[in-house]
């Protein structure tokens, strides 16, 4: 799977997340057929992986820093954590969608209207009416809005698992195989550029035919 951490909201506040994308099937263990997702119920049943996410973070919060951990009302831990399930087709749209996260920050510079001493003053898109609307916030609060998105040291904004991490790439190889992948490794230019014959001498020999300003080679006779 790929797991991308999204921590803001659309007028920049701290709001933590996941996108996470998992392929709808699996490898055989033998390696030799790609098993698909049942109809339907088409991935993982959604109360236990709730349950074991919220389980999960609490046991690696209490490890890593118990301070913290000890400070969050008990109650929390028995609510249910929202996750939320849905089929992506291909996945191409999904993988798109959230390289925007990777590849930008917090706001894009566009997106700020004005910006002086005093205030910023950015454009956002309502969730709920899709509508455009302006948030105006002093210099500080849009400077600490800001700020809370800057990861720190050694944290890593997207992680790669099981057979689309980097190491694996024979299994990944295998994967595109079986589902008829078509792997494409170099592009041909939509007007080639190569030639059998020099322009000069006219003899049989590949040469790369030059677009550059400048006097052809002289041919040996």
């Amino acid at each position: 799977m790929i797991a991308v951490l999204h921590t803001w909201g659309r007028q920049l506040q701290h709001h933590p997340h996941l996108h996470i994308v998992v392929p709808g099937g699996a490898l055989r263990p033998d390696g030799k057929k790609w098993l698909p997702a049942r109809a339907g119920h088409w991935l993982l049943p959604r109360e236990p992986v709730m349950a074991a996410f919220r389980h999960g973070f609490h046991d690696a919060l209490q490890a890593a820093a118990p301070d913290l951990h000890a400070q969050i009302p008990d109650s929390i831990w028995h609510h249910g954590w929202w996750v939320h399930f849905a089929p992506a087709g291909s996945g191409q749209n999904v993988v798109r969608y959230l390289a925007r996260y990777v590849s930008r920050t917090a706001i894009s510079e566009e997106r700020i209207i004005a910006a002086d001493d005093h205030a910023v003053t950015f454009s956002y898109t309502d969730s709920a009416t899709q509508e455009r609307r302006v948030c105006t916030l002093t210099a500080d609060t849009f400077m600490h809005r800001y700020l809370q998105h800057v990861l720190p040291a050694g944290q890593h904004r997207i992680r790669y698992y099981g057979w689309m991490h980097p190491s694996a790439g024979a299994r990944r190889m295998k994967v595109a195989t079986l589902l008829a992948v078509v792997i494409v490794v170099i592009q041909p230019p939509d007007t080639p550029d190569w030639s059998l014959y020099c322009p000069r001498c006219h003899a049989f020999t590949l040469v790369k035919c030059a677009r550059l300003a400048r006097a052809p080679p002289t041919c040996s006779p």
